[in-house]
């Protein structure tokens, strides 16, 4: 097996955090600066893990993990049925189903039954675009 290769930059770092616990990160990348060492706040904050100074969680026992875990646990249905999406974060877009491509008429009344329902959908849609892009012009033009 190879032997680990050593981080300068990430050595000094745990040097300085040794001697100074209480060390900001610019003060420590100016000191790295100095000695033309390239530092990242990532850096920073793994050395402060590794020395204890903040807490950590062991790797993959994040937010994803859990809420993995969250759904692969058998739920009861009332629990599963009040449990609402996951929040999108700001500027993101909504996460809209995906509209499949309307089956070809295969002549049956399922068939017209499905493509009416796509329809109407179709339609609630567009309705919907059309009221908003209504209210902003309304807000401009006022």
């Amino acid at each position: 097996m190879a032997a680990k290769k050593s981080n300068p930059a990430m050595d000094f770092i745990v040097d300085s955090l040794k001697s100074n616990r209480s060390a900001a990160y610019k003060d420590i990348a100016e000191a790295a600066a100095k000695k033309k060492m390239k530092i990242y706040p990532i850096m920073f904050g793994r050395a402060q893990a590794l020395l204890g100074i903040v807490k950590a969680a062991p790797r993959g026992q994040g937010k994803v993990a859990k809420a993995k875990a969250a759904l692969a646990a058998p739920a009861a249905p009332a629990a599963s049925a009040a449990a609402a999406p996951v929040k999108r974060g700001p500027g993101r877009p909504r996460k809209n189903p995906v509209v499949a491509a309307a089956p070809a008429f295969d002549g049956t009344l399922d068939g017209i039954i499905s493509m009416v329902k796509n329809s109407e959908q179709a339609k609630a849609r567009y309705h919907a675009a059309l009221s908003k892009i209504q209210a902003i012009l309304a807000d401009v033009l006022a």
